[in-house]
């Protein structure tokens, strides 16, 4: 597959995932005017583009994602289909997941700054807040989980914005496809207990697998993951969650007791709300006068991820199809006898 890529009204720029249901690339939008965008466009793969199941899945989660308009969840741009290619335009976030944020901390040996894992988690709370109280453009209630809440599904923009992403294992009101009574879906080492039981769901159970994560960033460690995904799951149900502290010190007791009730068995008591998870954060960022703003993350990321954050700025590709890329080749000929290769344009080199 040579990049750039023409796909519909897109340029494909390059890959940047492959998944279970569709692959995922970089994508740019050129139009009148000079006129550019970068973003996201994940297209079914191609032996699931004849499912009709699959292809059902796929709406559900463009029709969810279209729905929560959000700062703090990525933006669905457009729905089509290219080919027999369907495919879902999404907002592209220059960052790096929450995976690859602890995981950055682990090897530098440098936990991440306690206000701003707060502000993190604080800001992903307040998305997830809000797609639990959505709804739809006739304004009936969404009554959206997202059941996959993990350190891969939360991102942190080198500017310092935090999104949530993939909707494709939500349960909603009025999707095309359902899944079966008692069926699990989501990610076993994140899922809560209610979860992982096959019991009914609310937005609790989303606050169990965010206060996961947020547990996992505090300490560097693995929370609920064990060896098999039976014993994973009996421990997400049975065993109680130890304090942050308990594994990294530096975290005081007024954060343990914020994590701790999110993590507890019973969602009663829980918080009642992902709301209410970061208004807690947000006080104890107050109370400990914390640097958390998203500039200090923004500040935070762009050093951390120095070199990855040069990648993301860097010029993309251009092909001969684009604005760009035409003045180009027309300067180029106009350079010929002056050590051009016959004024043939190029390839960028990424």
């Amino acid at each position: 597959m040579a990049f750039p890529l023409p796909f519909g009204r897109y340029q494909l720029l390059r890959k940047l995932a492959t998944g279970g249901m569709g692959e995922i690339f970089l994508a740019r939008r050129a139009g009148t005017g000079g006129f550019e965008k970068l973003l996201v466009v994940k297209r079914i793969l191609p032996h699931l583009s004849e499912e009709e199941e699959f292809i059902q899945m796929f709406f559900d989660e463009a029709r969810i994602a279209a729905a929560l308009n959000h700062p703090n969840v990525a933006q669905l741009f457009d729905l089509g289909e290219v080919d027999g290619a369907h495919y879902i335009a999404m907002e592209y976030v220059a960052g790096e997941s929450v995976r690859a944020v602890t995981a950055r901390c682990n090897g530098r040996g440098e936990p991440l700054p306690m206000g701003l894992a707060c502000r993190i988690f604080a800001d992903a709370a307040c998305g997830l807040d809000f797609a639990h109280s959505a709804r739809s453009a006739s304004g009936a209630p969404l009554q959206l989980i997202h059941r996959d809440v993990s350190s891969q599904n939360i991102l942190v923009a080198f500017n310092g914005a935090v999104k949530l992403i993939d909707f494709g294992v939500a349960k909603a009101a009025g999707k095309l496809t359902h899944t079966a009574t008692g069926a699990v879906k989501g990610k076993y080492a994140y899922m809560s207990p209610e979860q992982a039981k096959g019991d009914p769901l609310d937005g609790r159970s989303d606050l169990f697998g965010l206060a996961t994560v947020f547990w996992e960033a505090l300490t560097g460690e693995r929370l609920w993951k064990r060896d098999t995904e039976m014993n994973t799951m009996k421990a997400v149900v049975k065993e109680p969650a130890p304090a942050p502290s308990s594994v990294n010190p530096d975290v005081p007791p007024g954060l343990d007791a914020v994590v701790l009730k999110g993590l507890e068995k019973r969602r009663s008591d829980r918080f009642a709300s992902c709301g209410d998870f970061q208004a807690a954060l947000e006080d104890f960022v107050i109370s400990e006068r914390l640097p958390a703003t998203t500039r200090h993350l923004s500040l935070w990321m762009g050093r951390t991820f120095a070199e990855e954050l040069a990648a993301a700025t860097a010029a993309p590709p251009v092909s001969p199809s684009t604005p760009a890329a035409r003045r180009k080749a027309v300067a180029s000929e106009g350079s010929q006898g002056k050590g051009s290769p016959g004024g043939r344009l190029l390839p960028r080199k990424k």
